[in-house]
């Protein structure tokens, strides 16, 4: 299977999966022992190192700060840097913030495009390569940050 096609086979897992994560709350709360952004960070980032674990990458947690998923062999390490944290959502909007909505081809929620729907997009990219079977000389980490803002 071409690599395209890859793609097109997970959409609907990775837009589920998209669902779950704008679902959680990821806004700076309260420090707490071991979240040191509060609740949500915290839940927003170990979801989705427990995806890249599901999905079969090496992960770990840096103390809920940030968290790393990666793959691959060679003395380089290419780079994937996003987060998984939201600012409030303020007002006006058309659809619930914490749902991601599809409507008009588009989906609509906290995080959609800063920065949980690109770093899901960024990691199921990771799958289809590694499922691909092409043998990198590189590492591909990505680091996923809790809190972008602070």
């Amino acid at each position: 299977m071409e690599i395209k096609e890859q793609i097109h086979a997970l959409s609907e897992e990775m837009i589920e999966n998209l669902g779950r994560l704008v679902a959680i709350d990821s806004q700076l709360g309260e420090a707490k022992e071991g979240k040191p952004f509060g609740d949500g960070p915290a839940e927003a980032l170990q979801y989705f190192l427990d995806l890249g674990k599901e999905l079969g990458f090496k992960v770990e947690n840096f103390d809920n700060y940030a968290g790393t998923i990666e793959f691959g062999e060679g003395e380089e390490t290419v780079g994937i840097l996003g987060h998984v944290d939201v600012v409030p959502e303020g007002e006006g909007w058309i659809y619930p913030p914490y749902s991601a909505t599809i409507a008009d081809g588009k989906i609509f929620g906290r995080g959609t495009l800063d920065d949980k729907g690109p770093s899901m997009v960024c990691l199921y990219a990771m799958k289809a390569i590694k499922d691909s079977g092409v043998k990198l000389n590189r590492k591909i980490r990505m680091i996923i940050g809790a809190n972008e803002e602070t």
